[in-house]
């Protein structure tokens, strides 16, 4: 098993990584920003990147030695990358969207036990960085390595599931629509609460009633609201109330969707929008 850790990457997930594995006892762990590549260790025995996308071709040409196991956390690129640069190789990717405490101070350069006294001790107490919840999806450049990648991984988190790279690029389309394109309609809702003088925290139970029906059913067997109803006035109203154009699309293209997912309506939907 592993017990000493390389994390490169001091963003959000890498930090995130750094803290959780920072609060086992029986594992070494340092991270290294990426702009500080030639400050990587060795003499360790697994190596996590956790990088933008974009950046990872130019950060691995940079290390001088050929790593023992490898692995990226990114939800969208083959662990191939990871061949010229690594014994063994794969991917270790958290199904979360993980952002750092507004008021956390933004750590730079390397941090490691020496340096960051305060993590274990925060990690511990349940900060948000540290929810073994999270679904951990890991992939090995062969059977034995992913056998060995998922045991490690297994005995920190509760989750983790062996998904190839098919299934992990979809799984990072279909989170964009369910967490960033959801989280961007959010960002609309709370503009229409601010500008009508409206208290956000009335829209939570309403949020929080969604997810609970989406937990327990297909969401399109679930849906509400005036386009499944087919409430062609009440759509034009919202649509005049709407001065932004672009909103104004975007709500048509939805509720086209949406209105699509019942195929007798399908007809009618063409008419109307």
């Amino acid at each position: 098993m592993f017990t000493k850790i390389a994390i490169i990457g001091t963003g959000n997930i890498g930090t995130w990584l750094f803290k959780t594995l920072h609060t086992q006892s029986n594992l070494s762990v340092v991270s290294v920003s990426s702009r500080k590549i030639e400050t990587l260790p060795k003499d360790f025995d697994l190596y996590i990147f956790a990088l933008k996308d974009d950046v990872y071709d130019v950060v691995l040409q940079q290390i001088p030695f050929k790593m023992p196991y490898a692995v990226h956390t990114s939800g969208s690129l083959s662990q191939n990358i990871l061949v010229p640069f690594a014994e063994k190789f794969g991917v270790l990717y958290p199904y979360q969207t993980i952002t750092q405490k507004a008021e956390s101070r933004k750590q730079k350069g390397e941090i490691s036990p020496s340096n960051f006294e305060g993590v274990a001790r925060e990690a511990r107490q349940g900060s948000l960085y540290i929810n073994c919840k999270i679904p951990i999806c890991v992939e090995g450049s062969n059977p034995d390595f992913e056998d060995i990648l998922f045991q490690w991984t297994n005995s920190i988190f509760n989750i983790v599931y062996r998904v190839n790279e098919n299934q992990r690029f979809a799984m990072h389309l279909a989170a964009v629509f369910a967490n960033n394109f959801t989280n961007a309609m959010y960002g609309i809702a709370y503009q229409i609460f601010k500008e009508n003088n409206l208290d956000w925290s009335l829209v939570f139970p309403l949020l929080e009633n969604t997810l609970e029906k989406a937990k327990c059913n297909a969401p399109h067997l679930v849906q509400t609201g005036p386009a499944v109803r087919g409430d062609i006035s009440i759509m034009e109203k919202h649509c005049n109330a709407l001065n932004d154009e672009e909103l104004k699309a975007l709500y048509q293209l939805v509720s086209k969707i949406i209105l699509n997912q019942d195929s007798h309506k399908i007809l009618k939907i063409n008419k109307i929008l």
